[in-house]
């Protein structure tokens, strides 16, 4: 519904733009899939007979293949490319926020997230307006290196979140 609604950026390096709303609107449920990952007590969980890795690689594999499904059906039936580019910032948000999380906690990771699209921004364009290539969340919806960034961060996120339950270090902890 919202096309090409943008969001004036100013530029830290490079030429300012504009930040498409459907660029950063996968922040939201990814914000929201990792705030709820694994909200018990961590040591009761370390003791658990059932795996939490598991459990959140499974939870976070569906959500990435509705993610693609419903961008599937949407690119299908209105050939709206934007669909695209929001399918593509969830799955890679996503892997950024597992990856976070993995090191930094939960609340540092929803942080993180948020301020991701925006420093890409601000600090992604080149001279002639176009995004870098390490700035996959404002590229073109149909820029395969920003899909292959996205998938690999997700991927190794995924591996993250399988691979390690609580953080290396935990700065916004209660305990």
């Amino acid at each position: 519904m919202v096309r090409q609604e943008a969001i004036p950026v100013p530029a830290v390096i490079g030429v300012s733009g504009q930040l498409l709303v459907t660029q950063i609107l996968g922040v939201v449920p990814v914000a929201l899939l990792v705030h709820g990952l694994d909200r018990g007590d961590t040591l009761a969980e370390d003791v658990a007979v059932r795996h939490a890795g598991r459990r959140n690689l499974a939870l976070c594999t569906g959500f990435a293949a509705l993610a693609v499904a419903m961008m599937a059906v949407v690119q299908l039936l209105w050939d709206r490319p934007e669909a695209v580019s929001l399918a593509r910032n969830c799955i890679g948000f996503l892997g950024c926020a597992l990856i976070v999380r993995t090191v930094l906690g939960p609340s540092i990771a929803m942080i993180c997230v948020a301020a991701l699209p925006l420093a890409c921004a601000a600090a992604g364009r080149r001279p002639g307006g176009s995004a870098q290539p390490w700035a996959w969340p404002i590229q073109d919806a149909t820029s395969l290196l920003g899909i292959g960034e996205a998938v690999f961060l997700f991927a190794v996120g995924c591996g993250l979140a399988l691979w390690r339950n609580r953080p290396l270090l935990d700065p916004l902890s209660r305990a």
